[in-house]
């Protein structure tokens, strides 16, 4: 019999983040049948030693390179028969009963396609997880100018939520895949995550693509998890940010339905260039004002000048 639920979490040199995240899964998913698939990327930190000792139940998929986000999803999603499939950050924490909750208000929505709980920071306060629309130039320019910290303007309101639209679940467009659960028929008929996407959108993608197959997307903010958040960020952001750009690249060249093409590129990868140049004169900001964030400014100030001089290849 196919269990109810088969847990993934994908982790790079996130050692210590991800033995929290598993030792708060059985609490979470009491009541569930459950199988839980760790797919570790080649990590360094001795991450596939730690977790096959501390939760030999666990089935632990050790790659020899690091194959990104999507296709290690994928491997572990491609070996289970489960009704629903969580993808689930290693920088998370359940609190007891959430992922039964999660499941039985799936249950309860046989059109849900994919469902989202509210993501918190560790400080109890609300992450951004869920958008209405898709990625474009107006998303762009709202992410390079920190817009969305002003949800009453208009152009900011094309994606954001106001904290009064989110009282209750609601159908969205997308979500955050730091916790998402997806039912296993919509995986089954929608396809497994897009591989070409090797950090970042490719839960974007999929939920665009479960749309167009009439599947709904619905956040739910009356369930929660902690989410600690920009983990693979901070972790290595020279090797990392590049991947964002590039994905948000490859997401609206594959989902555009308008003409002038490469202008329209262009113009995209000018926004990125102007959302690069702030946040290099942030974090600069940062390093001249104390010196005890310069450890942290100093590999943010890399990555985003590598950005910078990969981005027209991008």
């Amino acid at each position: 019999m196919a269990a109810d639920l088969a847990i993934i979490i994908v982790g790079w040199n996130a050692r210590d983040w991800l033995l929290r995240c598993l030792a708060s899964l059985p609490a979470g998913a009491a009541g569930l049948d459950v199988e839980t698939w760790v797919v570790d990327n080649a990590s360094t930190d001795g991450t596939v030693e730690a977790v096959a000792r501390a939760f030999p139940q666990v089935h632990l998929i050790a790659n020899t390179a690091n194959l990104g986000f999507a296709a290690a999803n994928n491997q572990a999603a491609g070996q289970t028969d489960s009704r629903y499939l969580l993808l689930l950050n290693p920088d998370t924490e359940v609190p007891p009963d959430m992922l039964r909750r999660l499941v039985a208000y799936a249950d309860e929505h046989p059109a849900v396609g994919a469902l989202g709980p509210q993501l918190r920071n560790l400080d109890g306060s609300p992450q951004r997880s869920c958008w209405r629309g898709y990625p474009d130039l107006g998303m762009a320019l709202t992410d390079a100018l920190y817009l969305w910290k002003l949800p009453w303007l208009p152009l900011a309101q094309r994606s954001e939520f106001q904290a009064a639209e989110l009282g209750a679940p609601r159908s969205v467009d997308h979500l955050l895949g730091a916790c998402l659960l997806i039912r296993g028929r919509a995986w089954e008929q929608v396809g497994p995550l897009d591989a070409g996407y090797f950090l970042f959108l490719e839960e974007t993608d999929w939920c665009r693509r479960a749309q167009r197959a009439g599947w709904d997307i619905v956040y739910h903010p009356q369930l929660w998890i902690t989410h600690a958040g920009q983990h693979s960020m901070r972790q290595a952001p020279a090797r990392n940010l590049p991947h964002l750009y590039r994905s948000y690249t490859r997401f609206y060249r594959n989902g555009r339905q308008h003409t002038g093409g490469r202008g329209r590129v262009l113009l995209l990868k000018l926004i990125f260039a102007l959302a690069i140049l702030v946040r290099l004169g942030l974090w600069s900001l940062r390093w001249l004002r104390n010196p005890a964030e310069r450890s942290q400014a100093r590999p943010m100030l890399h990555g985003y000048g590598q950005v910078l001089r990969l981005l027209p290849g991008l």
